[in-house]
């Protein structure tokens, strides 16, 4: 009798740990997704794209190609005010990552929680530049601290753990070999694409 209550509690733990690492796997991947989507929108508008701002003969290639200089949605809270250096790719961000977090936000909450109780941290800013002239990099992090499911129930274990995914992208002229090509823009006429960096 006393090997088969241990041994139900054994189960009943793994079994709880079990579930929630399945719980975080599928939360860690959806905010992974969403902050790819929202790095690979922010490159797009200047200061993370090299676009000129106010080109005078309209004949900045970067801005031909689809570089952004200005971004109509609201500026979300955490982001500088429209206008300034890295307000247009912080608002896509942020937007991209709240439209792409999927299941993230209320898995975040946990069993229990009213979905929004505990938020999803949205982080962005430029990041390391690359070594290719007029090439730079947007960095996105998303992170929350996700409550345990089942866990909580087993004695010394946090109430909480932290779960956080990071993208960096980068956009630029498509090389010969497919990689980024940074300025001059190359005679052969290629098109702007965005990249993750990893």
């Amino acid at each position: 009798m006393v090997i088969a209550m241990l041994a139900m509690v054994s189960m009943l733990g793994a079994l709880s740990m079990v579930v929630d690492a399945g719980i975080y796997f599928v939360l860690q991947h959806q905010m992974q997704n969403a902050a790819d989507a929202a790095a690979l929108d922010a490159v797009w508008y200047w200061s993370a794209c090299n676009a000129k701002v106010n080109p005078p003969d309209n004949s900045d290639p970067w801005n031909q190609a689809g570089c952004q200089t200005s971004n109509a949605d609201p500026t979300p809270a955490g982001c500088p005010p429209r206008g300034t250096p890295n307000s247009a790719p912080c608002t896509a961000a942020t937007n991209a990552a709240r439209a792409n977090w999927g299941a993230a936000l209320s898995l975040c909450q946990g069993p229990n929680l009213p979905t929004g109780t505990i938020p999803v941290r949205v982080e962005v800013g430029p990041g390391e530049p690359l070594n290719l002239p007029g090439v730079s990099t947007y960095v996105v992090t998303l992170s929350c601290d996700a409550p345990h499911w089942f866990a909580r129930v087993l004695p010394g274990v946090d109430l909480t753990t932290n779960i956080s995914a990071s993208a960096s992208a980068a956009l630029g002229w498509l090389g010969p070999s497919g990689s980024l090509v940074g300025d001059p823009r190359p005679d052969t006429d290629p098109p702007l694409v965005a990249r993750l960096i990893i």
